[in-house]
């Protein structure tokens, strides 16, 4: 019983320690968490201080270390300190003052708040150079002026001297001064009497050779009327001459000898000799009274058929039918008309304005200069110029300019060049017409152009 007594004993007893330095070390481990929990906080503490000054990331910048090494023993913040007072001072030349009142007093004193004080300094600096330089050349002018000055009192001087001693002179000899007076007097009186003599002789020879050259100029006028006079009756005689009552338009220049119906052809009465060339277009109408315009429109009536050249032979010619009316066959007899062709001779054409020859509605020059190549082509003559020949023979005009509306108040000078252009244009296309009909010259339009060579075909 008193050895199990003891050994339970010695076990209580163990369990006792074993439950006192659990106990212990419980306490120990909470006592140091606690510590641990402690220092981190303060950790995070001092870490969240430090980045107060200087960042994690700022921490490696180059500068930031150079700061470290330039401070030394001080404290950056420190240092940074006692630069920024150094700067203050050495910039404002007073104690320290906060950014903002040192940029307020800079300012001030011309500093743009987005400019820098080295940029207000370099500019200053540049002024006062240009200064300076002005100052310097304004300094030289005004010394150059005052040597001039100078040489022009000295100048003043020796003219007074020399004032001084004609002066003398004159008082010394005055009566020699009035005779030399007098004698001037009188070569300016016996001068004048001269020249009055020789005005009136020039004005009576002036006036002499002015009544012959006016007599001269009104026989002149008289034999301008007499020859205008002559040059209207040549005129006159020459209209005649060139049968105007028949309208050498609507003359019969061809007719049909033959009609080929299946190969669409007709043979006509003209060739090589009769100066048919290849690609002339021709209307066929039953004669030649059908050759007559509108009486109420004044448009030339479309023929039976349109034919083009499409073979010349020596006295006769075939032809191509381009366009042809159903019901109205061509027959042989049947009359051509083309107003640019005569067998006989050659007309003169005078082509003016603008011409819609390919129905696009839009009239251009380009295509009056087509028309005066089909002229020339077919063995017409083109003349040019804003006046009617006298030996003309057709005038084809194309369609007619609008007279331009009033221009605006305070026109541009391009408005007044266009309304100039338009107007010019509308009044040379009415005189051309105007004087064509004073002079019985045919007026062809585009109507009877295109009918009476061929070309109405195509519109």
């Amino acid at each position: 019983m008193a050895v199990r007594s003891g050994a339970g004993t010695g076990v209580v007893a163990s369990l006792v320690i074993f439950v006192i330095l659990t106990i212990a070390l419980l306490i120990f481990t909470i006592i140091f968490y606690v510590g641990k929990t402690e220092a981190l906080e303060s950790a995070a503490a001092a870490r969240a201080d430090l980045d107060r000054f200087v960042r994690e990331q700022e921490r490696n910048d180059e500068r930031v270390r150079a700061l470290v090494q330039e401070a030394g023993t001080r404290s950056v913040t420190g240092h940074l300190t006692h630069r920024y007072d150094e700067l203050a001072r050495w910039v404002s030349g007073t104690t320290p003052k906060s950014l903002t009142e040192l940029k307020t007093e800079m300012e001030g004193l011309g500093v743009s708040p987005t400019g820098s004080v080295r940029g207000t300094l370099e500019d200053q600096t540049r002024r006062i150079r240009n200064l300076t330089s002005e100052l310097d050349a304004a300094r030289q002018t005004l010394a150059n002026r005052d040597e001039a000055l100078q040489a022009q009192g000295r100048e003043m001087q020796a003219m007074r001297a020399e004032h001084a001693q004609a002066l003398a002179a004159v008082s010394e000899s005055p009566r020699r001064f009035e005779r030399a007076n007098e004698e001037y007097r009188q070569d300016l009186r016996r001068s004048i009497e001269t020249i009055n003599r020789a005005k009136d002789d020039l004005r009576a020879e002036y006036d002499g050779r002015i009544a012959d050259l006016e007599s001269e100029i009104d026989e002149r006028g008289r034999e301008l009327v007499r020859l205008r006079s002559r040059i209207e009756e040549f005129e006159r005689i020459m209209n005649e001459s060139r049968m105007r009552a028949s309208s050498p338009e609507l003359l019969v220049d061809a007719r049909v000898l033959d009609v080929d119906p299946a190969n669409e052809q007709i043979f006509l009465d003209r060739g090589r000799q009769d100066r048919i060339v290849l690609g002339m277009g021709f209307e066929i109408y039953e004669n030649a009274a059908a050759i007559r315009p509108d009486p109420r429109t004044q448009l030339l009536p479309r023929g039976k058929a349109t034919v083009q050249v499409v073979q010349v032979g020596d006295r006769s010619s075939t032809a191509k039918i381009v366009r042809a009316v159903p019901g109205r066959p061509i027959g042989r007899g049947d009359v051509l008309a083309n107003a640019v062709y005569d067998p006989n001779r050659t007309f003169k054409f005078l082509v003016h304005g603008r011409f819609d020859v390919d129905g696009d509605g839009i009239a251009t020059e380009a295509e009056a200069e087509y028309l005066r190549s089909l002229v020339i082509g077919w063995g017409g003559q083109v003349v040019y110029g804003e006046e009617l020949p006298g030996d003309l023979d057709f005038l084809v005009l194309g369609e007619e300019p609008p007279m331009p509306a009033p221009l605006p108040g305070n026109p541009t000078p391009g408005q007044i060049e266009e309304w100039s252009r338009q107007r010019l244009a509308n009044l040379q296309y009415n005189e051309l017409f105007g004087q064509a009909r004073q002079a019985q010259i045919p007026v062809l339009n585009a109507n009877r152009f295109f009918i009476l060579t061929g070309l109405g075909a195509n519109r």
